[in-house]
């Protein structure tokens, strides 16, 4: 190794040396065992090398390193490259026989981040941050100084050839809301790809569009922002979502409005916002629910022509429909729909037809023009027509479960629901005129596996029209697992089992406008998969701590928990990711390489 060029071989051989010594013996077996070499090396021990490597060489070259970043750092006058370790290092001369290592090499992890004020931080500025990151990142979040590595990294061995890796990298817009009560609860790409540099957050104290540029020129750039609604202080946007043609967007607004005798009730309301700052508004019939409720879903069918929303006080639910296809300033609901118990979720399973889910219920309903008299269906729950559609229950799945979350495949005509109380999720296809769960489906969910978040891959219209094909379903786990499941309308079948990482929460996911890739949140971290191209992340992004922490006590590293789950959303190109928690946000622009390279580990992994 006098050369000092190191190829997949050297470090394989190390590591295994490392892992032996330090008496992890599972891992080095593992390690042996996927080593792909050449016949005449199946016992590393007769590689040519081998016996230059003394005890603990892997650790004395990574002491050597540091020592040397520490003296160049100081001739040059400039920072370290490498800051692992907060002790200094006395160099050793080199020795045959080098002594062991003892518990002192390696400190534990630097201490909690203290909190800082939020006066630190421009809030209306965005931090670009131009490093290319790619999964190779170090353990507290920076990515790995790589800026003028080039994508394809060639490396020697003197014992097999090693092929040139294929680096996925990103460019990063970071920035921070201006508003010390604001917090973040949904972040929207509008989904037209004429308007894909538009962005909605909402969330407490904050209705919001950014307009972002496709790409940064500067090292600072100011994130232009209207705020559609002026939000009184305690009030929360419970609800958002953009109309299919990205013309505005509908909210639900909660807030509180105080009494003449000095008391404060509970005011709903519910309207559309454009950055012009037009509005129209809803005439809710929350009134029905008796007591305070929030408004918990909105939902438009894939033409535009009709919203839903359901409103719950954790008591009763609601649904209401409206024609979003009328004009005018403000709207009635065209059917109204209340039940016996919370109703928490609710999807449109074609233009006319919805599925519920909440409490002991999983139901089907068509909704049609009025031909019945205001009253109750067979569940014994009260619908009230305004004179132009009503509810007819279809099917209603028999079930002793808390369903907290629906989705609906339009392709192979497939319901998915997870219960987070109960750790279970179920599938459901049509066999007429009942509803049955999917073969092959695991329905009771693993252990410490809670569902987190679910959703089928978009529809290509362009390609999926008129098809009956498999489907992949994402669903993710707050254990950190990623599952993907390839759902047909008679067999379900596990595709792929991903996992953020150890003790790593996977909380959000968002699938490219293509379905083609992934991307899966915990609160520091993104992973994207190209479900085409393996299980292997196409790129690992985690918040640099220079931007996402400082002078923000919302979002703290090193596991101080805020309560604040991340909103993950990607947006009509498919090249940008927008992350959020909190009150800091990150556009994550994706750099792909050129596809002609071979992808293959250049060092640190079995190949």
């Amino acid at each position: 190794m006098g050369d000092g060029a190191l190829g997949s071989d050297h470090i394989n051989y190390l590591i295994l040396r490392y892992l032996q010594e330090a008496g992890h013996e599972n891992a080095a077996k593992a390690l042996h065992q996927d080593w792909h070499r050449p016949q005449e090396y199946g016992d590393p021990e007769k590689l040519p090398f081998a016996p230059l490597v003394k005890q603990h060489e892997l650790v004395h070259i990574i002491q050597d390193a540091i020592f040397h970043d520490q003296l160049l750092a100081q001739v040059t006058n400039q920072s370290r490259r490498f800051n692992l370790t907060t002790r200094q290092f006395a160099h050793r001369a080199s020795t045959d026989r080098r002594p062991s290592t003892n518990q002192h090499d390696f400190p534990l992890p630097p201490a909690k981040r203290s909190r800082k004020s939020n006066d630190d931080l421009n809030p209306d500025s965005m931090q670009i941050d131009h490093t290319p990151q790619d999964d190779h990142q170090d353990a507290d979040g920076q990515p790995t100084p790589d800026a003028n590595e080039p994508d394809h990294i060639p490396t020697t061995s003197s014992a097999t050839q090693t092929d040139k890796k294929l680096k996925s990298k990103s460019e990063t817009m970071y920035w921070a809301l201006d508003q010390p009560d604001a917090n973040i609860m949904h972040a929207l790409w509008n989904p037209q790809l004429s308007q894909s540099t538009r962005l909605l957050t909402v969330g407490e104290s904050l209705c919001r569009f950014y307009d972002l540029p496709h790409q940064t020129k500067n090292g600072l750039q100011r994130a232009h922002h209207t705020d559609a609604e002026t939000m009184p202080k305690g009030s929360v946007i419970t609800a958002a979502c953009w109309h299919p043609s990205g013309r505005y967007a509908t909210c639900a607004l909660d807030s509180t409005r105080r009494l003449p005798g000095g008391g404060h009730e509970s005011v709903r309301s519910m309207f559309d916002a454009t950055v012009q700052g037009t509005k129209r508004f809803y005439d809710l019939h929350g009134y029905l629910l008796q007591h305070s409720a929030i408004i918990v879903a909105l939902r438009y069918n894939n033409s535009g022509t009709r919203l839903l929303s359901v409103s719950t006080n954790m008591k009763r639910g609601l649904v209401e429909i409206w024609d979003a296809s009328q004009s005018g300033t403000s709207l009635d609901p065209v059917a109204v729909k209340l039940f016996n118990q919370p109703v928490i979720d609710a999807v449109w399973a074609s233009d006319d037809s919805i599925v519920v889910c909440g409490e002991n219920r999983l139901d089907f309903y068509q909704i049609h023009d009025a031909s019945l008299p205001n009253g109750a269906d067979a569940n014994g729950d009260s619908f009230a027509s305004t004179g132009t559609r009503n509810f007819a229950l279809q099917y209603s799945h028999p079930t002793d479960k808390q369903w907290d979350k629906v989705r609906y495949d339009p392709v192979n005509g497939v319901v998915a629901a997870t219960s987070s109380s109960d750790d279970c999720t179920i599938l459901l296809a049509k066999t007429s005129p009942r509803w049955v769960p999917l073969s092959g489906f695991p329905a009771e969910g693993p252990a410490s596996k809670r569902a987190t978040a679910m959703a089928f891959q978009p529809v290509d219209t362009a390609n999926d029209a008129g098809l009956t094909l498999p489907r992949r379903l994402a669903v993710t786990h707050d254990s950190g697992l990623v599952r993907v499941y390839s759902v047909a309308p008679n067999l379900c079948e596990t595709l792929h089992e991903f996992t953020m990482g150890p003790h790593e929460a996977a909380l959000a996911l968002s699938w490219s406008p293509t379905g083609s890739c992934l991307a899966v949140a915990s609160e520091e971290a993104v992973k994207i998969w190209d479900l085409n191209a393996g299980s292997v992340p196409l790129l690992t992004w985690r918040a640099a701590a220079t931007h996402w922490y400082q002078g923000d006590e919302n979002n703290l590293p090193n596991g101080d928990e805020t309560g604040d789950e991340p909103s993950l959303n990607w947006d009509a190109e498919g090249k940008r990711l927008v992350f959020a928690v909190g009150r800091k946000m990150a556009a994550i622009r994706l750099l792909m390489p050129s596809k002609t390279a071979i992808t293959k580990d250049e060092f640190g992994v079995a190949d």
